[in-house]
């Protein structure tokens, strides 16, 4: 079976004990020898850290599996791999899903075993806790902000958040209510635009996005809105 080894150190790991890239390189060439894998290369991730996937090894490691160059992929542990357990799911099932084996030497992890299967089933009522933890302190946080009436969405046209609050952008109105009145003269959308030196999105997102309602209803949720 051919086989890959994915090794990583970020900063904070490279003083660790057993955590160096030579110690990871020899444990698992030493595993896939045992386990009978034709180790064709080990590929690495040095100094970068475990809490994201935009990595150059890891893209390297997906690129192959797409074009079906593997058949397994080996790693001295799970973080390694990532740090978070939902992105540990995500690319374990890409691996399952593409028919690749994945082995963690420490946590004793073979996908293609009963006991490797029965860990990812584990791994995915994690990932599921993780994401839902997520989303509660997320609703928790925006509740707190609300009570506050601290701002937490999406800016809209004409305004600016400033300490947290939403507050009126005169500058902005005042092109706003020009783009609006040019419309009611019978001016062309692209005439808008090249007047106020608007991009067409602008303009037409602009003209028809009624401001009063807009104010009124954020009042209503927020608090009053500043005027600058």
């Amino acid at each position: 079976m051919k086989a890959i080894g994915y090794i990583r150190v970020s900063t904070e790991d490279q003083a660790r004990e057993g955590i160096s890239l030579d110690n990871q390189e020899a444990k698992i060439k030493a595993y896939a020898t045992l386990n009978g894998l034709d180790l064709t290369e080990i590929i690495k991730d040095a100094g970068i850290s475990g809490k994201t996937l935009n990595r150059p090894g890891i893209a390297k490691v997906l690129k192959m599996i797409e074009a079906r160059e593997i058949e397994a992929i080996i790693v001295y542990k799970l973080d390694r791999l990532s740090r978070k357990t939902l992105d540990n799911l995500t690319l374990i099932e890409s691996f399952d899903s593409n028919g690749i084996a994945f082995h963690s030497i420490m946590e004793k992890i073979d996908t293609k075993s009963a006991q490797g299967r029965f860990f990812l089933t584990i791994l995915s009522a994690l990932a599921q806790m993780e994401r839902d933890l997520i989303a509660e302190r997320t609703r928790d946080a925006l509740a707190h902000k609300k009570t506050k009436r601290e701002w937490t969405g999406r800016i809209p046209f004409g305004y600016r958040v400033e300490d947290c609050h939403l507050v009126e952008d005169p500058e902005a109105m005042r092109t706003i209510q020009k783009a609006k009145r040019m419309k009611t003269d019978g001016k062309s959308v692209r005439a808008i635009s090249e007047a106020l030196n608007l991009s067409l999105g602008y303009v037409h997102k602009v003209i028809n996005t009624d401001l009063r309602k807009i104010k009124n209803g954020y009042s209503r949720e927020y608090g009053p809105v500043t005027v600058q």
